[in-house]
């Protein structure tokens, strides 16, 4: 019965790899050749809407325009027409907004949101619709928009409607 010997193979191991180095160094007719990156696809210039936006929200009461919410908001409309947002809102109540842009014949955008929503205990209470219609300022780093918002139950019915303004800068 034999016995491997550790140090037999550890040697040959590092004299093959010494071995097989020198050879690719020295030896070899294929030359690596440097490539340069491929050109980058041709770009259009990003649409003005696109980047992150920081905003300020009121929300009313669409009949008799009390109003019934104020908040900080953050939207990042992705290149594509993709878009997400956020408000300083409480985190325990509702999700992070997903959805869609596009840009209107007339030049504004409109963005259709959907964010899940929550109980103060953590229960699923549906989701929340809204969009948006935000034609940009002729800077292109500032916005007014009128938003139409609606609290969905776990079916889907509308259980409150609510109107509002926003105004923002572009941040990012």
């Amino acid at each position: 019965m034999s016995t491997f010997n550790w140090k037999s193979a550890t040697l040959f191991t590092i004299s093959s790899m010494a071995a097989a180095l020198a050879i690719q160094a020295c030896g070899s007719d294929n030359n690596a050749i440097a490539q340069s990156a491929p050109p980058p696809p041709s770009a259009a210039a990003p649409d003005p809407i696109e980047g992150l936006w920081q905003s300020n929200v009121t929300l009313k009461d669409c009949a008799s325009g009390t109003t019934v919410g104020a908040f900080r908001g953050l939207t990042t409309f992705n290149q594509g027409g993709t878009a997400s947002a956020d408000n300083n809102q409480p985190a325990q109540t509702k999700g992070v907004a997903l959805g869609t842009w596009k840009k209107t014949a007339t030049g504004s955008y409109t963005i259709d949101l959907r964010f899940w929503r929550y109980l103060p205990d953590g229960t699923p209470a549906g989701q929340q619709r809204l969009t948006r219609v935000i034609p940009l300022a002729a800077d292109g780093k500032t916005l007014t928009s009128t938003i139409t918002t609606s609290a969905l139950d776990a079916t889907d019915n509308i259980v409150l409607s609510a109107c509002g303004v926003e105004t923002g800068s572009k941040i990012g």
